[in-house]
């Protein structure tokens, strides 16, 4: 014989776990790909994913202006091909000029001739309102 349940919270909790529960098994979640950013006082790092199943690294040292990206190899766990880009040139920034960058990653679904691309590196210099997008010829 059943007993009287006197306590409605209970109800209400084992119910939101049964809907919890179902809903979880019914519906298929969607795969989540994060990327990252971060810096310290004259370097920067982000990552991005290259292609699906690929994430680039890139480094950007404020004093000098050089942005390094490379990717992981799967199969070694070394980085590989790696990419340089001198930045002072896309900004016209002089010698004597402090650079003041920030850089973040961005989703992006295009197709080349070659690689279809699936993000890009988004670097702004502060000092000048300058923005530019670079991506990895992988």
């Amino acid at each position: 014989m059943l007993k009287k349940v006197t306590n409605p919270s209970a109800v209400w909790l084992l119910t939101g776990l049964v809907l919890g529960l179902g809903a979880a098994l019914f519906f298929q979640g969607q795969p989540v790909q994060a990327t990252a950013t971060d810096h310290a006082d004259d370097f920067s790092i982000a990552t991005g994913h290259v292609t699906a199943d690929l994430e680039a690294v890139y480094l950007l040292d404020f004093k000098t202006g050089s942005l390094l990206g490379t990717v992981m190899n799967k199969q070694t766990g070394k980085f590989q091909s790696f990419y340089k880009r001198e930045l002072q040139a896309d900004f016209g920034l002089t010698p004597k000029q402090k650079p003041k960058f920030i850089m973040v990653t961005g989703a992006m679904q295009a197709a080349t001739a070659q690689v279809p691309i699936y993000h890009v590196l988004y670097v702004a210099e502060l000092n000048s309102g300058k923005l530019a997008a670079y991506g990895m010829p992988y």
